[in-house]
Protein backbone atom coordinates (compact mmCIF):
# COMPACT_ATOMS: atom_id res chain seq x y z
CA UNK A 1 0.00 0.00 0.00
CA UNK A 2 2.90 2.31 0.84
CA UNK A 3 4.45 1.54 -2.55
CA UNK A 4 1.20 2.41 -4.29
CA UNK A 5 0.97 5.73 -2.39
CA UNK A 6 4.56 6.63 -3.30
CA UNK A 7 4.00 5.79 -6.98
CA UNK A 8 0.79 7.89 -7.01
CA UNK A 9 2.64 10.84 -5.50
CA UNK A 10 5.41 10.58 -8.09
CA UNK A 11 2.89 10.46 -10.94
CA UNK A 12 0.95 13.47 -9.55
CA UNK A 13 4.16 15.49 -9.14
CA UNK A 14 5.20 14.71 -12.70
CA UNK A 15 1.80 15.84 -14.02
CA UNK A 16 2.05 19.14 -12.11
CA UNK A 17 5.55 19.79 -13.47
CA UNK A 18 4.42 19.06 -17.04
CA UNK A 19 1.38 21.32 -16.63
CA UNK A 20 3.60 24.17 -15.38
CA UNK A 21 5.95 23.76 -18.32
CA UNK A 22 3.03 23.87 -20.73
CA UNK A 23 1.75 27.07 -19.13
CA UNK A 24 5.17 28.78 -19.35
CA UNK A 25 5.57 27.67 -22.93
CA UNK A 26 2.19 29.21 -23.79
CA UNK A 27 3.11 32.55 -22.14
CA UNK A 28 6.42 32.64 -23.97
CA UNK A 29 4.67 32.05 -27.29
CA UNK A 30 2.26 34.93 -26.62
CA UNK A 31 5.06 37.37 -25.79
CA UNK A 32 6.94 36.40 -28.91
CA UNK A 33 3.81 36.98 -30.97
CA UNK A 34 3.35 40.49 -29.54
CA UNK A 35 6.95 41.42 -30.30
CA UNK A 36 6.48 40.35 -33.89
CA UNK A 37 3.42 42.56 -34.24
CA UNK A 38 5.32 45.58 -32.92
CA UNK A 39 8.22 44.93 -35.26
CA UNK A 40 5.90 44.55 -38.21
CA UNK A 41 4.12 47.82 -37.36
CA UNK A 42 7.36 49.76 -36.98
CA UNK A 43 8.61 48.54 -40.33
CA UNK A 44 5.66 50.15 -42.15
CA UNK A 45 6.93 53.72 -41.86
CA UNK A 46 6.31 55.90 -44.91
CA UNK A 47 9.12 56.52 -47.33
CA UNK A 48 9.00 60.21 -46.44
CA UNK A 49 9.59 59.41 -42.76
CA UNK A 50 12.50 57.13 -43.63
CA UNK A 51 13.97 59.75 -45.96
CA UNK A 52 13.72 62.36 -43.22
CA UNK A 53 15.47 60.06 -40.71
CA UNK A 54 18.31 59.25 -43.10
CA UNK A 55 19.00 62.66 -44.60
CA UNK A 56 17.60 64.99 -41.93
CA UNK A 57 15.57 66.88 -44.57
CA UNK A 58 12.63 66.54 -46.90
CA UNK A 59 13.93 69.13 -49.37
CA UNK A 60 17.41 69.30 -50.90
CA UNK A 61 19.47 71.14 -53.52
CA UNK A 62 18.60 68.70 -56.30
CA UNK A 63 14.87 69.20 -55.79
CA UNK A 64 15.38 72.95 -55.51
CA UNK A 65 17.26 73.05 -58.83
CA UNK A 66 14.57 70.93 -60.45
CA UNK A 67 11.90 73.37 -59.23
CA UNK A 68 13.91 76.34 -60.51
CA UNK A 69 14.15 74.80 -63.99
CA UNK A 70 10.42 74.10 -63.98
CA UNK A 71 9.51 77.64 -62.90
CA UNK A 72 11.59 79.11 -65.72
CA UNK A 73 9.72 77.01 -68.29
CA UNK A 74 6.34 77.61 -66.66
CA UNK A 75 6.97 81.36 -66.45
CA UNK A 76 7.74 81.48 -70.17
CA UNK A 77 4.46 79.73 -70.95
CA UNK A 78 2.58 82.17 -68.71
CA UNK A 79 4.46 85.18 -70.13
CA UNK A 80 5.65 85.97 -66.62
CA UNK A 81 9.18 86.34 -65.27
CA UNK A 82 9.55 85.04 -61.72
CA UNK A 83 12.23 86.05 -59.22
CA UNK A 84 13.44 83.36 -56.85
CA UNK A 85 14.25 83.98 -53.19
CA UNK A 86 18.01 83.46 -52.86
CA UNK A 87 17.95 82.41 -49.21
CA UNK A 88 19.42 85.72 -47.99
CA UNK A 89 17.76 88.85 -49.38
CA UNK A 90 14.04 89.39 -48.90
CA UNK A 91 11.89 89.39 -52.02
CA UNK A 92 9.99 92.68 -52.24
CA UNK A 93 6.65 92.38 -54.00
CA UNK A 94 5.00 95.17 -55.95
CA UNK A 95 2.08 94.95 -53.53
CA UNK A 96 4.39 95.98 -50.67
CA UNK A 97 5.30 92.74 -48.88
CA UNK A 98 8.77 91.39 -48.03
CA UNK A 99 9.27 87.64 -47.95
CA UNK A 100 10.20 85.57 -46.02
CA UNK A 101 10.23 88.37 -43.42
CA UNK A 102 6.47 88.94 -43.55
CA UNK A 103 5.54 85.25 -43.24
CA UNK A 104 5.32 85.91 -39.51
CA UNK A 105 2.03 87.79 -39.96
CA UNK A 106 0.64 85.71 -42.84
CA UNK A 107 -2.78 84.09 -42.89
CA UNK A 108 -4.11 81.25 -45.06
CA UNK A 109 -7.72 81.60 -46.18
CA UNK A 110 -8.12 84.19 -43.45
CA UNK A 111 -6.91 81.88 -40.66
CA UNK A 112 -3.87 82.51 -38.43
CA UNK A 113 -1.12 80.01 -39.15
CA UNK A 114 2.56 79.49 -38.47
CA UNK A 115 4.40 79.98 -41.76
CA UNK A 116 8.17 80.40 -42.08
CA UNK A 117 11.15 79.83 -44.34
CA UNK A 118 12.63 76.39 -43.67
CA UNK A 119 15.17 75.20 -46.22
CA UNK A 120 14.96 71.53 -45.26
CA UNK A 121 11.18 71.47 -44.92
CA UNK A 122 11.33 69.75 -41.53
CA UNK A 123 10.31 72.62 -39.25
CA UNK A 124 7.40 72.58 -36.81
CA UNK A 125 5.43 75.26 -38.66
CA UNK A 126 2.02 74.68 -40.22
CA UNK A 127 3.70 75.60 -43.51
CA UNK A 128 7.44 75.15 -43.96
CA UNK A 129 8.41 77.26 -46.98
CA UNK A 130 11.18 75.68 -49.07
CA UNK A 131 11.01 78.03 -52.10
CA UNK A 132 9.55 81.46 -52.94
CA UNK A 133 8.89 82.85 -56.43
CA UNK A 134 7.50 86.31 -57.19
CA UNK A 135 6.28 88.08 -60.33
CA UNK A 136 5.75 91.87 -60.31
CA UNK A 137 3.37 92.66 -63.16
CA UNK A 138 3.12 96.40 -62.42
CA UNK A 139 3.94 98.97 -59.77
CA UNK A 140 1.19 97.66 -57.47
CA UNK A 141 0.35 94.11 -58.64
CA UNK A 142 2.27 90.93 -57.94
CA UNK A 143 1.83 87.16 -57.87
CA UNK A 144 3.82 85.32 -55.21
CA UNK A 145 4.07 81.56 -54.83
CA UNK A 146 5.27 79.83 -51.65
CA UNK A 147 6.22 76.19 -52.17
CA UNK A 148 5.66 74.59 -48.79
CA UNK A 149 5.72 71.32 -46.91
CA UNK A 150 2.83 71.01 -44.48
CA UNK A 151 3.29 68.01 -42.20
CA UNK A 152 5.51 66.55 -44.89
CA UNK A 153 3.00 67.11 -47.70
CA UNK A 154 3.85 69.39 -50.68
CA UNK A 155 1.42 72.34 -50.95
CA UNK A 156 1.71 75.44 -53.16
CA UNK A 157 0.32 78.67 -51.69
CA UNK A 158 -0.34 81.83 -53.70
CA UNK A 159 -0.81 85.50 -52.79
CA UNK A 160 -2.20 87.86 -55.43
CA UNK A 161 -3.54 90.75 -53.38
CA UNK A 162 -2.10 93.73 -51.54
CA UNK A 163 -2.39 92.04 -48.14
CA UNK A 164 -0.72 89.04 -46.57
CA UNK A 165 -3.46 86.43 -46.97
CA UNK A 166 -2.54 83.24 -48.83
CA UNK A 167 -4.55 80.40 -50.32
CA UNK A 168 -3.73 77.06 -51.91
CA UNK A 169 -3.19 77.48 -55.64
CA UNK A 170 -5.85 76.19 -57.99
CA UNK A 171 -3.31 75.88 -60.79
CA UNK A 172 -3.28 72.20 -61.68
CA UNK A 173 0.13 72.32 -63.37
CA UNK A 174 1.85 73.90 -60.36
CA UNK A 175 0.25 71.51 -57.89
CA UNK A 176 1.00 68.34 -59.83
CA UNK A 177 4.55 69.27 -60.82
CA UNK A 178 5.53 70.32 -57.29
CA UNK A 179 4.38 66.89 -56.08
CA UNK A 180 6.39 65.27 -58.89
CA UNK A 181 9.51 67.23 -57.93
CA UNK A 182 9.04 66.32 -54.28
CA UNK A 183 8.68 62.63 -55.20
CA UNK A 184 11.69 62.74 -57.54
CA UNK A 185 9.64 62.35 -60.73
CA UNK A 186 9.78 64.16 -64.06
CA UNK A 187 7.88 67.41 -64.66
CA UNK A 188 5.85 68.46 -67.67
CA UNK A 189 5.04 71.98 -68.84
CA UNK A 190 2.08 72.14 -71.17
CA UNK A 191 2.41 75.00 -73.62
CA UNK A 192 -0.71 76.72 -74.99
CA UNK A 193 -1.30 76.29 -78.71
CA UNK A 194 0.16 79.18 -80.68
CA UNK A 195 0.23 80.30 -84.28
CA UNK A 196 2.75 78.55 -86.50
CA UNK A 197 4.24 81.97 -87.16
CA UNK A 198 5.03 82.54 -83.48
CA UNK A 199 8.46 84.03 -82.90
CA UNK A 200 10.13 85.59 -79.90
CA UNK A 201 9.94 89.38 -79.86
CA UNK A 202 13.22 90.35 -78.22
CA UNK A 203 12.35 94.04 -78.13
CA UNK A 204 9.09 93.80 -76.21
CA UNK A 205 9.98 90.65 -74.30
CA UNK A 206 6.61 89.04 -75.06
CA UNK A 207 5.62 86.14 -77.25
CA UNK A 208 4.45 87.22 -80.69
CA UNK A 209 1.67 84.79 -81.54
CA UNK A 210 0.89 86.43 -84.84
CA UNK A 211 -1.88 88.79 -86.00
CA UNK A 212 -1.32 91.32 -83.26
CA UNK A 213 -1.34 88.87 -80.33
CA UNK A 214 1.40 89.51 -77.80
CA UNK A 215 0.73 86.46 -75.68
CA UNK A 216 -2.04 85.42 -73.33
CA UNK A 217 -3.60 87.49 -70.57
CA UNK A 218 -3.76 85.57 -67.29
CA UNK A 219 -6.78 85.69 -65.01
CA UNK A 220 -6.37 86.09 -61.22
CA UNK A 221 -6.22 82.67 -59.54
CA UNK A 222 -9.10 83.50 -57.21
CA UNK A 223 -11.30 84.04 -60.26
CA UNK A 224 -10.78 80.61 -61.80
CA UNK A 225 -13.46 77.98 -61.52
CA UNK A 226 -17.17 77.54 -62.29
CA UNK A 227 -19.61 80.21 -61.12
CA UNK A 228 -23.41 80.61 -61.12
CA UNK A 229 -25.82 83.55 -61.16
CA UNK A 230 -29.60 83.31 -60.79
CA UNK A 231 -31.88 85.92 -62.36
CA UNK A 232 -35.55 86.11 -63.35
CA UNK A 233 -34.65 84.43 -66.65
CA UNK A 234 -32.93 81.46 -65.04
CA UNK A 235 -29.45 80.25 -64.13
CA UNK A 236 -26.36 81.62 -65.90
CA UNK A 237 -22.99 79.88 -65.76
CA UNK A 238 -19.45 81.22 -65.97
CA UNK A 239 -16.34 79.07 -66.45
CA UNK A 240 -12.98 80.81 -66.00
CA UNK A 241 -9.56 79.23 -66.58
CA UNK A 242 -6.07 80.74 -66.85
CA UNK A 243 -6.56 82.34 -70.27
CA UNK A 244 -10.18 81.66 -71.20
CA UNK A 245 -13.67 82.69 -70.12
CA UNK A 246 -16.81 80.80 -71.16
CA UNK A 247 -20.29 82.09 -70.41
CA UNK A 248 -23.44 80.02 -70.75
CA UNK A 249 -26.74 81.91 -70.86
CA UNK A 250 -30.04 80.82 -69.31
CA UNK A 251 -31.14 79.32 -72.63
CA UNK A 252 -27.90 77.36 -73.08
CA UNK A 253 -26.13 79.67 -75.54
CA UNK A 254 -22.37 79.42 -75.10
CA UNK A 255 -19.87 82.23 -75.68
CA UNK A 256 -16.20 81.32 -75.49
CA UNK A 257 -13.42 83.91 -75.15
CA UNK A 258 -9.64 83.47 -75.37
CA UNK A 259 -7.75 86.34 -73.73
CA UNK A 260 -4.85 87.91 -75.65
CA UNK A 261 -2.66 90.99 -75.30
CA UNK A 262 -3.23 93.17 -78.37
CA UNK A 263 -0.03 94.69 -79.75
CA UNK A 264 -1.43 96.40 -82.87
CA UNK A 265 -4.12 99.03 -83.41
CA UNK A 266 -7.58 97.71 -84.22
CA UNK A 267 -8.28 98.05 -87.97
CA UNK A 268 -11.56 99.58 -89.09
CA UNK A 269 -11.89 97.88 -92.47
CA UNK A 270 -12.41 94.23 -91.60
CA UNK A 271 -14.52 91.80 -93.60
CA UNK A 272 -17.35 89.87 -91.97
CA UNK A 273 -15.63 86.57 -92.64
CA UNK A 274 -12.50 87.87 -90.88
CA UNK A 275 -14.57 88.97 -87.88
CA UNK A 276 -16.18 85.57 -87.65
CA UNK A 277 -12.80 83.83 -87.82
CA UNK A 278 -11.72 85.77 -84.71
CA UNK A 279 -15.04 85.49 -82.92
CA UNK A 280 -13.48 83.83 -79.85
CA UNK A 281 -10.51 86.20 -79.61
CA UNK A 282 -10.60 88.99 -77.04
CA UNK A 283 -8.35 91.97 -76.48
CA UNK A 284 -7.92 91.73 -72.72
CA UNK A 285 -6.05 93.28 -69.82
CA UNK A 286 -5.75 93.05 -66.05
CA UNK A 287 -7.53 95.57 -63.82
CA UNK A 288 -5.39 95.80 -60.72
CA UNK A 289 -4.83 92.60 -58.81
CA UNK A 290 -8.33 91.18 -58.98
CA UNK A 291 -9.93 92.09 -62.28
CA UNK A 292 -10.03 91.38 -66.00
CA UNK A 293 -11.43 93.51 -68.81
CA UNK A 294 -12.01 92.35 -72.39
CA UNK A 295 -13.34 93.65 -75.70
CA UNK A 296 -14.08 92.00 -79.03
CA UNK A 297 -10.95 91.56 -81.12
CA UNK A 298 -12.18 93.97 -83.78
CA UNK A 299 -14.41 96.07 -81.50
CA UNK A 300 -14.02 99.80 -82.11
CA UNK A 301 -16.93 101.29 -80.17
CA UNK A 302 -18.98 100.49 -77.11
CA UNK A 303 -18.00 99.31 -73.68
CA UNK A 304 -16.28 96.08 -72.94
CA UNK A 305 -16.88 93.39 -70.32
CA UNK A 306 -15.23 93.30 -66.92
CA UNK A 307 -14.89 90.70 -64.17
CA UNK A 308 -13.80 91.25 -60.57
CA UNK A 309 -13.17 88.90 -57.67
CA UNK A 310 -15.05 89.84 -54.52
CA UNK A 311 -15.83 88.44 -51.09
CA UNK A 312 -18.95 88.66 -48.93
CA UNK A 313 -19.92 87.20 -45.56
CA UNK A 314 -22.93 84.94 -46.08
CA UNK A 315 -24.46 82.96 -43.23
CA UNK A 316 -21.43 83.72 -41.09
CA UNK A 317 -18.89 82.53 -43.67
CA UNK A 318 -16.69 84.40 -46.13
CA UNK A 319 -17.73 83.44 -49.67
CA UNK A 320 -15.77 84.26 -52.86
CA UNK A 321 -17.77 85.87 -55.67
CA UNK A 322 -17.20 87.07 -59.23
CA UNK A 323 -18.78 90.38 -60.24
CA UNK A 324 -19.65 90.86 -63.91
CA UNK A 325 -20.45 94.07 -65.72
CA UNK A 326 -20.80 95.39 -69.27
CA UNK A 327 -20.04 98.94 -70.30
CA UNK A 328 -17.56 101.76 -69.89
CA UNK A 329 -17.84 101.89 -66.10
CA UNK A 330 -17.16 99.33 -63.38
CA UNK A 331 -20.79 98.84 -62.32
CA UNK A 332 -22.01 95.29 -61.65
CA UNK A 333 -24.73 93.64 -63.73
CA UNK A 334 -24.55 90.14 -62.25
CA UNK A 335 -23.10 88.50 -59.13
CA UNK A 336 -21.76 84.97 -59.62
CA UNK A 337 -21.57 82.43 -56.77
CA UNK A 338 -19.41 79.28 -56.42
CA UNK A 339 -22.44 76.93 -56.38
CA UNK A 340 -25.93 76.69 -57.85
CA UNK A 341 -27.47 76.27 -54.40
CA UNK A 342 -25.92 79.48 -53.16
CA UNK A 343 -26.93 81.32 -56.34
CA UNK A 344 -30.53 80.22 -55.78
CA UNK A 345 -30.49 81.18 -52.10
CA UNK A 346 -28.99 84.62 -52.73
CA UNK A 347 -30.79 85.48 -55.99
CA UNK A 348 -32.50 88.53 -54.43
CA UNK A 349 -29.61 89.63 -52.21
CA UNK A 350 -28.06 93.10 -52.52
CA UNK A 351 -24.74 93.94 -50.86
CA UNK A 352 -23.88 97.44 -49.63
CA UNK A 353 -20.28 97.33 -50.90
CA UNK A 354 -21.18 96.45 -54.52
CA UNK A 355 -22.03 99.17 -57.06
CA UNK A 356 -24.94 97.76 -59.04
CA UNK A 357 -25.98 99.08 -62.45
CA UNK A 358 -29.66 98.54 -61.67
Amino acid sequence: MKKLTIISSVILSSLLILTGCGSNSSKKSNVTSKVKVVKQSSSKKSQKGVAKKKSGSLWNNDKDSHLEDFMKQWGEVMNQTYTKYDGTNNIQTASGMNYPQDFGSATVDGHDVSMAWNKKGTGKNDYNVVAIYNYNNSSNFSITYAFTLADGEPIVLVNEDSGNNWSETKNKSLKENFVNIFDGKATHVEKPAASSSSVKNSTKGTEDMGEGRGGYVTTPEAMRGTWYSKSEDGMKKLIISEHEITSISTDGETNHAVLYKRTKDTPSDVSESERQSKEEWRSAGNIGANGISMRGWYQLQGGGEHFFTHEEEINGQKVPLVLYGFGANDLTDYVYYPSEDLANQQSDAKYDDINYKF
